[in-house]
């Protein structure tokens, strides 16, 4: 189902929550931990947003967590108080639940990141009352993408491989049991919106109004560079890892100082190649062009940095996956520059906010950020462009959206009943 700009999917009206008073289930896959005193082990990120289901669910809601013992990589982890959680938290063995079913299948809405040990829950809810909603952030394409940067070519990527093609089989067959879908980004949209009756399309981010640049801010960064006040200011933000194709920034910034371009280049997160970027920059004697900011606070840091200070956002993300980052910039008025995986690819067609480059081409990456630099006209319009996009697509709407589609489900499930 491919996506033009005019023909974006429209997604459901916002509207106050008048849901029947259905359970909303949140399977999650954060490991089920909890202390000897009954503290729950949770990241402060994940209980944020479930909170913003509670504010709008009329009707109780529950998250599952399989049992475990090792805690998530969140940096934000700590223990709460049951009483702390607006929420009730349940420990669910979830091949049981999608082999048999249960009582938490009852007149609930479940909410589900598809999982290969989940499978067949589609139709255990169709045969015990409940509505099952998957929810999908990877193609087939992008996990292949994934196992390569991790895994290297060999033995290894040939098994992940094959396991990864049965399962994305398994997969389809979930999508069309299930009652809806709802896709973050165009790239699981595109492939798996025809195989459901009820799709919907959203752009997870965490951006609310009050963060995102004014026009103002826009004209002030655009006149401090046409009065040549400052050079192009650069930004990379998200993890330090090969497969955001962060090895691939030191090179560009070489090939960018060759072509005699004023520029600089922040680099915003922490990650692996943390050090390697470190002794890149001193054996290039790039100090004066790029800088290693550490990992920023998004509310006080990140964004006013972005909204302010910088010009273009250089994304050389070598797979699809539907990061926040996307957005995020955009809800900044920051052009973006990036390779065309599946994700910036899909969003470039709808926003017009940037420039899409041959996936791995350095030479290509360099080309159109020269030519941006000399057309600062063209850049300012991708910055406008950029926000006028995304003011439409801001947490809070694309949030509201989120569960009014569900509303409506649970509403087409009444008038079956």
């Amino acid at each position: 189902m491919p996506l033009q700009r005019r023909a974006m999917p429209e997604a459901p009206t916002p509207r106050a929550s008048t849901a029947p008073a259905w359970r909303l289930v949140v399977l999650s896959s954060l490991p089920a931990i909890r202390s000897i005193e009954g503290h729950w082990l949770l990241p402060a990120k994940f209980v944020t947003g479930m909170k913003q289901y509670v504010e709008r669910w009329n009707g109780p809601v529950v998250v599952g967590l399989q049992a475990g013992h090792e805690p998530s990589g969140d940096l934000d982890n700590r223990h709460w108080l049951p009483i702390e959680l607006p929420f009730e938290v349940q420990i669910v063995d979830f091949r049981e639940l999608a082999g048999n079913g249960g009582p938490l299948l009852q007149r609930s809405i479940l909410l589900v990141t598809l999982n290969h040990v989940l499978y067949g829950l589609g139709q255990r809810c169709r045969e015990q009352g409940g509505i099952l909603v998957a929810n999908t952030e990877l193609t087939l394409t992008t996990q292949l993408q994934i196992a390569r940067s991790v895994r290297g070519w060999g033995p290894s990527l040939l098994k992940t491989g094959l396991w990864l093609l049965l399962n994305h089989r398994r997969a389809l067959a979930e999508i069309r049991s299930a009652h809806g879908l709802q896709c973050n980004g165009t790239p699981t949209f595109e492939a798996f919106a025809r195989h459901n009756p009820a799709p919907l399309l959203y752009f997870d981010n965490r951006v609310t109004s009050v963060l995102c640049a004014t026009p103002e801010e826009i004209e002030a960064r655009f006149e401090a560079l046409s009065s040549r006040r400052q050079r192009l200011r650069l930004m990379y933000s998200g993890r330090l890892h090969p497969i955001k194709g962060v090895h691939h920034l030191v090179p560009l910034a070489r090939r960018l100082r060759d072509r005699n371009i004023d520029f600089e280049l922040r680099i915003a997160g922490d990650g692996p190649l943390r050090a390697a970027l470190e002794a890149q920059i001193a054996q290039h004697g790039l100090h004066e062009q790029v800088r290693l900011l550490g990992t920023l606070d998004f509310h006080d840091q990140l964004m006013p940095m972005l909204r302010r200070e910088i010009d273009l956002f250089v994304c050389p993300h070598l797979q699809g996956d539907p990061s926040c980052t996307y957005l995020e910039t955009l809800c900044a008025g920051v052009p973006i520059v990036g390779y065309a995986n599946e994700a910036w690819r899909g969003l470039q067609r709808l926003c017009s906010a940037g420039r899409v480059c041959a996936l791995g081409r350095l030479e290509t990456l360099a080309d159109e950020i020269e030519a941006l630099s000399n057309d600062l006209s063209a850049l300012k319009a991708l910055a406008m462009s950029a926000r006028e996009f995304a003011v439409q697509h801001l947490f809070e709407l694309e949030f509201e959206r989120r569960i009014v589609h569900l509303q409506r489900l649970c509403e087409a499930a009444e008038l079956r009943t």
